[in-house]
């Protein structure tokens, strides 16, 4: 007896568990929540509390580049749609839905998609396709409006990393020569250090891997196009 009423007590707790789980990513939990924050601030503690992980490597990013507009009104571009690690995606659309603007992600799963279909409008867009691709058809006054644009598509393998670097370095140039002074660059996966990935792996190149790793090198030749303004585990650059 005590082990059937043991055995329902975890299974309710269990269940408890998969539906909180389940609605947090609804529109009317969020619309809930987003009710109550006052400020970027409070924005980053929430989803960082309530969708990724308090401590997780790229939150102070996060709150750097959301802090550095204020709150205004935005036009943010995202290539990778993230659902998994700090669920970037599901930030940017909530500062959206709190501030006004525009946010359009670009990722090739359609799974993605599907799943925050919750979160879509008029101004929050999902788009299933390669980022390259869909850079190249975006309308030029569309790239001229961007004030944040986010690159973390293609995952960086350390033992090849190569794929990646010059994914996000092609995604860079259809950009660069386009957006508007005082842009904001982000790029996931480009360590100040290799350490900062937080592996036991040994590095077994001359260089630091990362995606943003060949728009350093070019940068390099041309340090009067950005300015750095963070470079951790991520790299933010400011268009000049």
């Amino acid at each position: 007896m005590k082990y059937l009423k043991l055995r329902k007590y975890i299974s309710k707790k269990v269940k408890n568990y998969k539906n909180r789980k389940n609605n947090i990513n609804s529109k009317k939990f969020l619309k809930t929540k987003l009710t109550n924050i006052q400020n970027v601030n409070e924005l980053i503690e929430f989803h960082f509390n309530t969708y990724s992980e308090n401590e997780h490597i790229n939150k102070e990013m996060f709150r750097l580049i959301l802090n550095y507009f204020s709150g205004s009104s935005l036009n943010i571009l995202e290539t990778g749609s993230a659902a998994h690690g700090t669920k970037s995606s599901l930030l940017f659309a909530s500062y959206i839905k709190l501030y006004g603007g525009k946010f359009d992600t670009v990722d090739t799963n359609p799974d993605i998609k599907k799943f925050y279909n919750f979160l879509e409008s008029r101004n929050i867009r999902f788009h299933t396709e390669d980022s390259l691709t869909y850079i190249k058809n975006l309308d030029n006054r569309v790239i001229e409006n961007l004030d944040l644009i986010y690159l973390d598509s293609y995952d960086l393998d350390l033992d090849n990393p190569s794929p990646s670097q010059e994914h996000g370095f092609n995604e860079f140039l259809l950009l660069n020569k386009k957006i508007k002074k005082g842009a904001i660059i982000s790029i996931d996966d480009t360590p100040i250090s290799f350490d900062r990935f937080s592996l036991d792996k040994k590095n077994k190149f001359n260089f630091i891997p990362g995606k943003g790793r060949l728009v350093l090198d070019y940068l390099k030749e041309k340090p009067n196009l950005y300015e750095t303004i963070y470079h951790d585990y991520s790299l933010v650059l400011r268009k000049l």
